[in-house]
């Protein structure tokens, strides 16, 4: 299974390198001096092909996960025992707070001070949590400590959405959609995608759903990287992104052939499960 999921790691990055050029092409011939978009092609191909990429990487892993599975539980799932997990983990993790301290030393030029500063510190906080989230899978921990793992999982969550509120505020007055729409779409599509990872520590998890989402965060996060902003918004991007590669390469490691009860098991019976329903819990 590594070599799945080497391969289908490579795919993921080279999508989002390729939707970086699109973005960049669309930054540099639909935007005049003025920081205006006029008409362009690329305001169709961009869309167009961030709706392709979703489709396509939501058609490979139905078609993927048909004779295959993975664990639900949160130790089976995530274990990642060796030193270049160690040193990948914490290496993505220093890249977001790095970015998080870049945040909060530039945010005294921008006008929304107190907004990147909570980001900033939000964005070390996930540093040091989703590293420590992705470690404890390594040891056998007791139902209190368990239980106590939701905790990290929710750092990420809280940072993008509080970037949400962040975008909006900036940009309740910018006219020029373009200039913020891919990086309210990325917030977005990460939001989800540590949701998803999150499910594990609350015994709530969607296989198909987890690693699409976790997916096309990564292509997402890399896309967003080609928008002109702050050094520390890109390492924060940068380093969401690692972190959720580095995830979805571990589960798609574990994935497994499906036993006879499983086969057997109707996709719709598992769709009517109080686990599936409502909400968030349908994105």
């Amino acid at each position: 299974m590594q070599n799945r999921a080497l391969e289908n790691t490579v795919y993921i990055l080279a999508a989002g390198a390729f939707g970086v050029f699109l973005r960049w092409l669309q930054l540099q011939l639909a935007f005049d001096d003025n920081g205006l978009c006029g008409p362009s092609v690329f305001n169709v191909i961009v869309p167009l092909y961030l709706i392709v990429a979703a489709w396509l990487l939501r058609k490979r892993i139905h078609e993927m996960l048909r004779p295959l599975t993975l664990p639900k539980g949160y130790h089976e799932a995530l274990e990642n025992r060796g030193r270049l997990y160690l040193v990948l983990r914490w290496l993505a993790g220093a890249v977001m707070m790095l970015g998080g301290v870049l945040m909060i030393r530039g945010s005294e030029v921008e006008r929304q001070v107190v907004l990147l500063r909570v980001l900033g510190v939000l964005a070390i906080l996930s540093g040091i949590c989703v590293p420590l989230y992705l470690g404890l899978a390594n040891r056998e921990l007791k139902p209190r400590a368990e239980r106590l793992l939701r905790l990290p999982a929710l750092a990420p969550i809280l940072l993008f959405s509080v970037w949400l509120v962040y975008d909006y505020v900036a940009n309740a007055i910018n006219s020029v959609v373009w200039a913020y729409l891919i990086e309210v779409a990325a917030v977005s599509t990460l939001l989800l995608a540590y949701f998803r990872l999150a499910g594990f520590a609350y015994r709530q998890f969607d296989r198909k759903r987890t690693l699409f989402w976790m997916q096309f965060g990564v292509v997402m996060s890399l896309v967003v990287v080609a928008d002109e902003r702050s050094t520390g918004m890109q390492a924060v991007f940068l380093g969401a992104g690692m972190l959720l590669a580095i995830a979805d390469f571990i589960l798609l490691r574990k994935l497994r052939e499906k036993t006879v009860q499983e086969k057997a098991e109707p996709e719709e019976k598992k769709k009517e499960q109080p686990a599936d329903d409502g909400g968030l819990e349908r994105l």
